[in-house]
């Protein structure tokens, strides 16, 4: 039943998610009283990725999203935690992971009054070769 349900995932897709091992956190939440937001002013998330990743292959993407788990630690630094291809174009998901984990301080989520660490699983949809807002 498992199986069944993954072989579209495998099938249109590069291969199964990339969990990175460098993110360094005894524990995170995936829910929070208030998330953490993007905190950069001269320039958005969505134009940061296209000005960062320069993985030839983007350019062969008509039409597909990536996956991408970033850890936010209480201090507002990224780490990139995984990476899910979802496209029919071969990506390397080392570079995602550079722009990442070189991405501006975030606003770092909060529980209960304290700055905690979240993993956010952000979607990316990619058309014509950018980064497109979903």
């Amino acid at each position: 039943m498992i199986l069944t349900a993954m072989f579209p995932f495998i099938v249109n897709c590069q291969t199964i998610p990339v969990n990175f091992k460098n993110c360094k956190t005894d524990q995170m939440f995936l829910n929070a009283d208030i998330e953490p937001k993007w905190n950069c002013d001269t320039i958005g998330m969505i134009d940061f990725m296209n000005k960062y990743i320069m993985d030839e292959n983007l350019s062969k993407i008509e039409e597909g999203k990536i996956l991408v788990g970033i850890l936010i630690y209480p201090d507002g630094k990224t780490c990139c935690h995984s990476f899910g291809n979802f496209t029919k174009v071969e990506l390397n998901p080392e570079i995602i992971k550079e722009v990442v984990n070189e991405m501006p301080n975030w606003l770092p989520a909060k529980q209960n009054g304290k700055e905690v660490t979240y993993l956010k699983n952000q979607v990316f949809t990619i058309r014509k070769g950018k980064f497109v807002q979903n």
